[in-house]
């Protein structure tokens, strides 16, 4: 673990691309997991390389994919390679909220003539004809879609780790999901 934070504050940055992830055991007491990770890592200086990375992520995390290219860090002696997720969107819960709130304020900012019929603006002259539609295809339209326990526990997890959730509040959620 201190290897992993040295290799992460002193090791020279690289880019690598996600060959293939593999979850090392399916049966744990606890909800984080150990992944095992083949990436071609590309270091500035020197040919591209294949290095096994194995990181533990929640079961239901943000988590590099099978074809991600993400930022990873380099031992300069070994050639340890690390993940360094960190400001990444995609894997990091307070980058994605940074992000999510940025967009927000660009569309708070943006004028709203931009959006006819919402936030005030006018609606302009309404369509001549309105298409035809069933009982069945309103009922369709209104329906949310429904979202499967996974998706659940994803937003479940999301919504802990940016606190928004006590540890109570997620595990009487998480066992209300899984029933």
């Amino acid at each position: 673990m201190f290897d992993k934070k040295r290799i992460l504050k002193n090791g020279e940055p690289a880019e690598a691309t996600v060959l293939s992830v593999d979850q090392r055991s399916h049966l744990t007491s606890n909800e984080l997991r150990d992944y095992d990770f083949v990436l071609e890592v590309r270091p500035e200086n020197g040919p591209p390389y294949q290095a096994d990375v194995r990181a533990k992520f929640w079961m239901i995390g943000l988590r590099p994919k099978t074809g991600d290219v993400v930022k990873v860090r380099i031992a300069q002696k070994s050639r340890e390679v690390v993940f360094d997720l960190a400001g990444d969107p995609r894997f990091d819960v307070d980058a994605m909220n940074a992000q999510t709130e940025a967009k927000r304020a660009m569309l708070r900012d943006q004028p709203t003539a931009a959006f006819p019929g919402q936030f005030g603006a006018p609606l302009g002259d309404p369509p001549a004809t309105a298409p035809a539609t069933t009982a069945a295809s309103a009922e369709a339209e209104t329906a949310p879609a429904p979202k499967d326990a996974l998706d659940q526990l994803e937003q479940l997890v999301r919504l802990r780790d940016a606190g928004a959730l006590t540890p109570e509040e997620f595990e009487e959620q998480k066992a209300r999901i899984l029933g």
